[in-house]
C-alpha cells in the first residue's frame, strides 16, 4: 500500500466531504484525510489497483488541485 498527499488549490474544509466522496468510490483507495489546515489530501491506495496518476487525475477532473 502506498500513500501519497496533494495540496488542494480550494478550501478543503468547505470541499472535504466532495473530495473524500470522489476519491474513496475509486477501486483500490483504503483512506482518504482531508486536512483542511493544511489544505490536503492525503490518499492510501493500493498500487496494484489504482495509481497515484489516476487519483490525481481524478483530483484535476473535479477542479481539487
Amino acid at each position: 500500500m502506498n500513500a501519497k498527499k496533494y495540496t488542494l488549490k480550494g478550501d478543503a474544509k468547505s470541499q472535504a466531504e466532495a473530495i473524500h466522496n470522489t476519491i474513496a468510490q475509486m477501486n483500490g483507495i483504503k483512506a482518504v484525510r482531508v486536512d483542511s489546515f493544511a489544505n490536503t489530501v492525503t490518499v492510501d491506495y493500493d498500487d496494484k489497483k489504482v495509481s497515484s496518476s489516476q487519483i490525481e487525475s481524478k483530483l484535476k477532473e473535479n477542479n481539487y488541485i
